[in-house]
């Protein structure tokens, strides 16, 4: 195996990495874009009781959930998977997704994306004063994100 020593080891601890919020949603980044030479992104994310994105598409990047605490729904194109910690998921681009917290306390999860970058995506959206869907649309777009409408149980 060779090493590359351009990129030294890359350490955040407990609690630790750039921090991001909105919609009650508190993200810590472990590992963005400028530190893996754009190849992952990771973060862990606390997830208010019933707080989730509505379903959508990713363009660009695969999508991985490890729930460290709580209990999560997690669905993937037509799977629907429930579990609490040591539950992990991989959802790949151009599937529809979604998460819910479906637990009564606050959840964790980590996140991985492959490639990176969608921290610009999150960034963005903690810098908004005040966060609608319109305006989680327009900047979802700008990043290769398309939210679906919720399915109609007509």
């Amino acid at each position: 195996m060779s090493k590359d020593s351009s990129r030294p080891m890359h350490y955040v601890p407990a609690n630790g990495g750039p921090c991001i919020s909105y919609t009650g949603n508190s993200i810590n980044l472990k590992l963005t874009a400028a530190e893996s030479a754009g190849e992952l992104t990771v973060m862990e994310d606390v997830v208010p009781p019933g707080g989730g994105p509505p379903l959508h598409v990713h363009l660009k990047e695969n999508e991985a959930y490890y729930v460290l605490e709580g209990e999560f729904e997690i669905v993937c194109g037509e799977d629907t998977v429930r579990g609490g910690a040591g539950t992990f998921v991989h959802g790949p681009r151009g599937v529809p997704h979604r998460y819910r917290n479906v637990g009564s306390t606050p959840g964790r999860m980590l996140f991985a994306f492959t490639p990176a970058g969608i921290e610009a995506f999150f960034m963005e959206l903690g810098s908004q004063k005040e966060l609608n869907p319109p305006l989680m649309m327009e900047i979802a777009a700008k990043y290769g994100i398309t939210i679906l409408p919720p399915k109609s149980s007509a």
